[in-house]
């Protein structure tokens, strides 16, 4: 399943009065290109379930500036001046929990609980109008869980399948959130075909629909298979000169550019270069590759080169074996250039 998206078709459902659940810490961690939408689109009276109000003009806070939030469930607002004016003017209700309370509340929104027992909060005003239960001669603070109908996540890595890995602190509240809602749609920062299992934050069952973020491509990887012949072998025993795999690697970029920008574009050069086993004629030899990185002219791109056929001419003249596992010969990356004018697909 395809679950890739434009911002407006992740955020078409989005109306008046939903519950949205958004990642993120002081911005860090949050899905800005989808928070940006929302205040573009001018919906309101939204209740938002978020650690913090972050900054008027950062994250979650723009929502809040923009008096689009009529209800708040957060650890703290310090920070966004904004959010403390629209509660002291009635134009906002503001439920606070402590940080690891909320936390658990949205875990526990997720997993189906009917709630979290804490001692965090008796005795002060986070109590007011809570059940109190005591268990072993200790009171504990029961708090409800938490579920949106929306959670907008940021990701660092997705791959095809839908599967999230969070690098460094956005591994916040958004694997969590991604588990407590309706539908969840997440901005990733890079795509992979595939992230290793014991990687994986958030499985792809629970993300209905991504959006890639700024600086990534949308394009999908090109390949190209040939067979290497006697005309490419320039030394003894049939050896393919390794400037063949790089000419391979050439025409994959030049299929990735016009895929992703409509223009043949210029390759400005390599910046590694690895061969890693011999290519002789008579092999197969399959070259991929991606973009990973978009600046306003500049490609960053990948490539390996594989060997899936190799000739057999200790059976016959003309016997070859199509490998189980593929060789790599070769692995490179490096960076084309599109001028802006050329440009008439992807736009910055």
């Amino acid at each position: 399943m395809n679950k890739f998206m434009t911002i407006e078709d992740a955020l078409a459902g989005v109306k008046d009065g939903m519950t949205l659940m958004i990642g993120g810490f002081l911005g860090n961690g949050t899905p800005h290109l989808l928070v940006d939408a929302l205040v573009r689109s001018g919906v309101k009276n939204l209740t938002l379930i978020c650690n913090d109000t972050a900054f008027p003009e950062t994250g979650v806070g723009r929502l809040v500036a923009n008096r689009q939030v009529s209800k708040l469930y957060t650890s703290h607002i310090g920070t966004n001046p904004c959010s403390g004016e629209q509660l002291n003017a009635g134009e906002l209700t503001i439920e606070f929990c402590p940080q690891g309370s909320l936390a658990e509340r949205v875990r526990a929104g997720g997993n189906g609980l009917g709630g979290v027992l804490t001692p965090t909060g008796v005795g002060t005003t986070v109590a007011e109008g809570k059940e109190l239960v005591t268990v072993g001669g200790r009171t504990f603070l029961l708090e409800l869980p938490l579920r949106a109908d929306l959670a907008l996540v940021r990701a660092s890595v997705a791959d095809r399948s839908g599967n999230l890995l969070y690098r460094g602190t956005s591994a916040n509240f958004n694997p969590l959130m991604a588990t407590a809602a309706d539908r969840v749609v997440a901005e990733v920062g890079e795509v992979v075909e595939e992230i290793a299992p014991e990687s994986v934050g958030t499985p792809g069952i629970f993300v209905d629909g991504m959006v890639v973020g700024e600086g990534v491509s949308r394009c999908p990887r090109a390949t190209i298979r040939v067979r290497m012949s006697a005309h490419d072998a320039h030394y003894g025993g049939e050896l393919v000169d390794g400037a063949r795999m790089l000419q391979l690697f050439g025409d994959v970029a030049t299929e990735l550019l016009i895929r992703h920008d409509g223009d043949e574009g210029l390759f400005a050069g390599y910046d590694r270069v690895e061969f890693l086993a011999p290519v002789h004629a008579g092999d197969y030899i399959e070259a991929s590759g991606e973009i990973v990185r978009v600046g306003n002219s500049s490609r960053g791109m990948v490539f390996e080169a594989r060997k899936v056929i190799a000739p057999r001419p200790d059976v016959s003249d003309s016997a070859a074996d199509a490998l189980d596992a593929p060789v790599v010969v070769c692995r490179a990356s490096g960076t084309c250039v599109v001028p802006k004018k050329c440009q008439r697909i992807w736009k910055n």
